[in-house]
């Protein structure tokens, strides 16, 4: 990940991974098929320990608690990992395989993470019922790039986890209903 981060997918030589990894050339070849598919694998292995991760929030929290974990334990993954974080934001977009196939399962399971926290969310009355959920994931999903990518190309020097708790409040206060809005009587 970090020839890919630092040369660029298309620039980054297989044996540039290998001198990185600290093995042969060939030995890359035996594990994986190509670059496309270390990338590939790498989006899989780490979005699915998100996934499993995010999955195992408890349910006892309030939704804005949840969504604060949530967004903190996306943000420390960044932090950890920004070169695996710079070519999974960045440098996938230009392999041509990468949204295929077996990505798109992993992609989708990051979905239905988010997806099942607002479905508990409106459960509990925290998201009036009139919020389009499968838009307001996108919606999460957009602004968590571009907080991650203004994070990973600028001053890392502040750390980003931290800005979860004022994220998760500025977003969960967008879904609830504002006195006079349609919905806002439900929840009153």
């Amino acid at each position: 990940m970090r020839a890919f981060a630092e040369h660029g997918f298309f620039a980054a030589r297989i044996s540039d991974i290998a001198e990185g990894a600290g093995v042969a050339e060939g030995t890359i070849y035996l594990y994986f098929g190509g670059k496309d598919d270390l990338l590939l694998t790498a989006f899989r292995d780490t979005l699915g320990a998100f996934c499993a991760a995010a999955r195992e929030l408890p349910a006892e929290l309030s939704f804005t608690e949840r969504l604060a974990r949530f967004i903190r334990l996306q943000f420390e993954e960044i932090e950890a990992n920004p070169a695996l974080a710079t070519v999974l934001l960045l440098e996938s977009r230009q392999s041509s395989q990468f949204y295929r196939g077996a990505v798109r399962d992993a992609l989708r399971a990051y979905a239905a993470a988010i997806d099942a926290m607002l479905e508990k969310g409106h459960e509990e009355g925290a998201i009036h019922e009139n919020v389009d959920r499968p838009l307001a994931r996108r919606m999460l999903i957009g602004a968590l790039e571009e907080i991650e990518l203004e994070w990973l190309l600028g001053d890392r020097s502040r750390p980003l986890a931290a800005l979860a708790p004022r994220v998760a409040d500025l977003f969960h206060r967008g879904l609830t209903p504002s006195p006079g809005q349609p919905g806002a009587a439900e929840l009153s």
